[in-house]
């Protein structure tokens, strides 16, 4: 393994970590906004605000991480620091973002299912025949949980085909880049 597919590696990683991450910020986006269609825009337009460039740039990072990852090696470059030619580490790149994607997901499962149940269950103790799921104050604490629960289940049950995507997506851009280099 060169030390640049070593920090390609890395960096995948932290862009693996920054797309659990961007859940919570698009989460509060989406709340603020429902409430802000329930009430007047009024002061709640610079949350929304800042939400949105947070959120642009969570998704400028997860690009430059995950698919733009030989353009970010080299603006930084990370590869000058190390002087050896090959490093003997004998893992392929897309075993070790399988193995990532399935932790991030587990971590995520881990995190979100006690919390899913939880509201869920307090949901199920305040159930009457005048509260209902729409109007209960904690629906959108439910939802969230159960998205968060879904989709850290597709990461751990489908983590080679987030692994295909990406490396597909590395790819193109090294053809489109270098169109003289073989596929690897």
């Amino acid at each position: 393994m060169s030390p640049r597919s070593l920090w390609a590696i890395i960096l995948k990683i932290f862009g693996i970590y920054l797309v659990i991450q961007i859940y919570y910020p698009l989460t509060q986006l989406i709340s603020f906004i429902f409430m802000a269609f329930n009430r007047q825009l009024g002061e709640n337009w610079q949350t929304i605000s800042f939400l949105f460039f947070a959120i642009s740039i969570y998704l400028f990072m997860i690009i430059a991480f995950l698919f733009r990852t030989d353009w970010l090696i080299r603006i930084l470059k990370l590869d000058n620091s190390i002087k050896e030619e090959k490093l003997e580490i004998n893992l392929h790149r897309s075993t070790v973002l399988k193995i990532v994607i399935m932790l991030a997901g587990i971590t995520m499962f881990a995190d979100s299912l006690p919390l899913f149940l939880k509201e869920l269950y307090s949901y199920y103790q305040q159930i009457n025949d005048t509260v209902h799921f729409k109007n209960y104050p904690r629906a959108s604490v439910i939802i969230t949980e159960l998205m968060k629960v879904l989709i850290s289940y597709f990461m751990m049950t489908s983590s080679r085909l987030i692994v295909n995507f990406i490396e597909r997506k590395r790819k193109e851009t090294n053809k489109v880049a270098n169109p003289s280099l073989p596929d690897k």
